[in-house]
C-alpha cells in the first residue's frame, strides 16, 4: 500500500505540477459536503469499479490503485477502470458505462481533485441537501469534470484542493452519493491514501457498502 501511496503522491507533484500540499489530507477526520439520493436504499453495492479522473494515464492509474487499497484494507474487492476501460474518453462516456456493466459493476465510483480558488471562510456542512444538475447523471458529470480537469492551468493558482468521490448505480447511472474531504492540508500526518479510506468509511456507514 506504501508504494502506491508513494507513487501516487510522486506523479502529483511532477506530472500535475501541484505543490507538497497534496502529499497530505485533510487536518481533522472524515468527509464532508455529503449527499446521499434521498429514499435510497437498496441492498449494499457488492461489486465496485473506480473512475479516476486526471490529466494523465499514470495518474489515474495511482488514483485508482489508492482507492483499491483503501476498499482491500476493508475487506472489499474493487476493480480499477483502466484494467476495464483502458482509454477513457468523455465522448464515449455511454459506451463507457455499458462496458462497466458489462464488466459486473453494480455502482462506479468516480474520483477526482477538485481545485478551487478561494480559501474556505467556514467549514462546509456534514451533509447536504442538494448537488448540481450536472452530477445527477453519470455521464454529464464525468464529461463536465474531464473537461475541468483537462484545461491547461485548472490546477493552477488554486487556493484549496479536495478529492471529490460520486458513487453511481451501474444500472441506472444516478448519483447515489457525493462527498469531499476537507482541504488537503500540508501540515497533516494524514496521507491521501488515509483520505480514501475515509471515503470508504462514510460509504459504509451510509450502509451503500456490506457491514464488516
Amino acid at each position: 500500500m506504501n508504494n502506491v501511496i508513494a507513487q501516487f503522491n510522486w506523479l502529483l507533484r511532477t506530472i500535475i505540477g501541484i505543490m507538497p500540499l497534496l502529499l497530505t489530507a485533510c487536518t481533522t477526520s472524515g468527509v464532508n459536503s455529503i449527499w446521499l439520493k434521498p429514499n435510497h436504499s437498496p441492498a449494499p453495492y457488492q461489486h465496485l469499479i473506480v473512475v479516476g479522473i486526471a490529466n494523465s494515464a499514470k495518474i489515474q492509474r495511482a488514483y485508482e490503485g489508492a482507492f483499491i487499497q483503501a476498499f482491500k484494507a476493508q475487506g472489499l474487492n474493487v476493480r480499477s477502470s483502466e484494467a476495464l476501460v483502458p482509454a477513457l474518453n468523455p465522448k464515449r462516456s455511454k459506451a463507457i458505462q455499458t462496458s462497466l456493466i458489462r464488466a459486473g459493476a453494480d455502482a462506479i465510483l468516480l474520483t477526482h481533485l477538485v481545485a478551487e480558488p478561494m480559501k474556505s471562510v467556514e467549514s462546509p456542512p456534514l451533509r447536504t441537501n442538494t448537488v448540481p444538475d450536472v452530477y445527477r447523471q453519470l455521464a454529464p458529470y464525468y464529461q463536465d469534470v474531464y473537461f475541468k480537469v483537462m484545461r491547461t492551468g485548472y490546477y493552477s493558482g488554486y487556493q484549496e484542493l479536495r478529492l471529490e468521490s460520486n458513487l453511481y448505480d451501474a444500472k441506472t447511472a444516478t448519483l447515489i452519493w457525493s462527498g469531499r474531504s476537507q482541504p488537503l492540508d500540508p501540515n497533516s500526518e494524514q496521507t491521501i491514501g488515509q483520505v480514501m479510506t475515509q471515503v470508504v468509511t462514510q460509504l459504509r456507514d451510509d450502509q451503500l457498502l456490506p457491514p464488516l
